[in-house]
């Protein structure tokens, strides 16, 4: 194994001190008075040495690693993997790296993967919490530790925050399903029930019902445990189906759901959307492909990632932010494809 090269090494071989080597590498030696021609000779000697700095330790004595850490509860969910994606190439061109967790919706697990972080010096965190209330964050928050909530939100948090109108666009999709003429309609989400976005998109579509005098049966409740969703949408689906009591129209509550209840409404042979109606919360690029086609609710992943990611970075280089951006709300749309569209009869 070849021998890892040392700071001394590279200050040998130039006959210069491990210090001067130190202050070239961190962009330091314009301050000390370095010259431009030696600062050159230290980077070629560090390229050609293939040098490769100790950041987590350059973080213990500094307190920077240009490191952030993005936990989310799924990173398999398109949504997710796309919001990681984007916050990557934002974190990036700032010169700053990424560490990427999932909690899969456990929270001894995602307090594990703070104090984790926390312990690797990353400068701040963005986290979509699977958390019951604000309090372990506004704990954070007094302690000082940079980092902003996204997509799900607690009252009383002292923490900076991104999230999109899920109450306003379950509204959009109900409008739209009431708009063709469904009346027997069903919903399907996930547990752990706390969750903002669950109980936000669930109040937002009720209320539209409740508009018209519409109340969902219980049967047409679906509540999947995270960590089975598959097997309860089948189950759920399956059973209803047999049962003769299918309703008209479908809300799910985020793309996976979404997914799998055309996966299984096919599998059926029930065809969507003239003997179920389909539409989702949450977008992805393949809806526009599928057939038929989905509706779901669009949420803005770019400006999502790009608003955490700003707010962040604020906080990190202690740049004040202004009280109308501590807390972000932003709009969501509603794309109607085939799949909630009534065949209208000749």
């Amino acid at each position: 194994m070849a021998k890892k090269v040392k700071l001394s090494d590279i200050a040998a071989s130039l006959g210069v001190s491990k210090t001067l080597v130190s202050l070239v590498i961190n962009n330091k030696a314009d301050a000390h008075g370095i010259s431009k021609q030696t600062q050159q000779k230290v980077r070629e000697k560090v390229l050609e040495m293939n040098f490769q700095p100790n950041v987590l330790a350059r973080g213990f004595r500094t307190g920077v690693t240009k490191t952030i850490g993005l936990i989310v509860s799924d990173i398999s969910n398109l949504f997710y993997s796309r919001i990681a994606r984007r916050i990557e190439d934002y974190a990036w061109n700032q010169g700053y790296s990424v560490v990427i967790c999932s909690t899969e919706e456990n929270i001894e697990k995602e307090e594990a993967q703070i104090r984790l972080l926390r312990n690797r010096k990353v400068d701040g965190l963005i986290i979509s919490s699977s958390m019951q209330d604000a309090s372990y964050f506004n704990q954070l928050f007094d302690a000082g530790v940079p980092h902003v909530l996204i997509d799900r939100t607690f009252p009383g948090m002292k923490s900076a925050n991104v999230s999109v109108d899920n109450f306003g666009g379950a509204r959009l999709a109900a409008r739209h399903l009431l708009s063709q003429g469904f009346r027997k309609i069903a919903t399907i989400g996930i547990t752990p029930e706390h969750i903002s976005t669950i109980n936000e998109r669930i109040g937002g579509f009720q209320s539209e019902l409740d508009k018209q005098g519409i109340t969902i049966p219980d049967e047409w409740i679906i509540k999947a445990p995270f960590n089975n969703i598959e097997e309860a949408v089948k189950e759920n689906l399956n059973s209803l189906h047999h049962a003769g009591i299918l309703p008209d129209a479908i809300f799910t509550l985020n793309n996976n759901l979404t997914s799998l209840c055309l996966k299984y409404l096919g599998k059926l042979s029930v065809s969507v959307p003239s003997q179920v109606a389909l539409v989702g919360f949450d977008d992805v690029l393949y809806f526009d492909f599928t057939r038929p086609s989905v509706s779901a609710v669009e949420q803005p992943v770019d400006l999502i990632s790009k608003r955490a990611f700003d707010l962040l970075l604020k906080q990190i280089q202690g740049t004040p932010v202004p009280p109308g951006e501590w807390s972000v709300m932003l709009p969501v749309d509603l794309i109607v494809r085939e799949s909630s569209v009534r065949f209208m009869k000749n």
